[in-house]
């Protein structure tokens, strides 16, 4: 009987992270606002900051724009300089082929991140300002709960 009742528990359990975890993140760039959507429904609102050039689509390296589009987490890194990271998968193949035309590189390394680990002062210098090469950052706490509810395949939808 014991053996059982750990058993459903253990579901119970696994179904509850299951229900935790979300559809899809979407960006407004103008607004600042990154949401965490499941079924439809707004789970959770973040304020990001984005990179230090945020008008417009990164078209590339070293551009600190941010890309707008569809992507999705190809990757998910603990030990990121920047707290926890969600690795996205820019360039995309329509970034790709217009950077091709362009005769530019597109860049890559774009992520949804926290702080630097810089010090405790780091959630108040960065704090309201766009400020990455072109990645969006959360503050840490938030970033924690976001990483807690994403899995790498996640989409990501970033508008202007």
């Amino acid at each position: 009987m014991k053996y059982l009742i750990t058993v459903i528990f253990l579901l119970i359990s696994a179904a509850s992270i299951a229900q935790d975890k979300i559809d899809i993140i979407i960006v407004k760039k103008s607004e600042r606002i990154l949401y965490a959507v499941k079924d439809d429904k707004i789970i959770k609102k973040y304020d990001i900051a984005i990179g230090q050039n945020p008008e417009g689509h990164k078209l590339k390296e070293g551009d600190k724009k941010t890309p707008e589009g569809y992507y999705f987490i190809d990757g998910k890194n603990p030990k990121s300089k920047f707290f926890l990271s969600l690795h996205m998968s820019y360039p995309n193949f329509h970034d790709k082929k217009v950077a091709e035309k362009n005769n530019l590189n597109p860049g890559s390394h774009i992520a949804i991140h926290g702080l630097p680990s810089l010090s405790i002062l780091s959630q108040y210098l960065y704090n309201g300002s766009d400020w990455t090469d072109g990645c969006i950052a959360l503050n840490n706490s938030d970033m924690k709960e976001l990483w807690d509810m994403s899995d790498e395949g996640i989409q990501i939808l970033i508008k202007p």
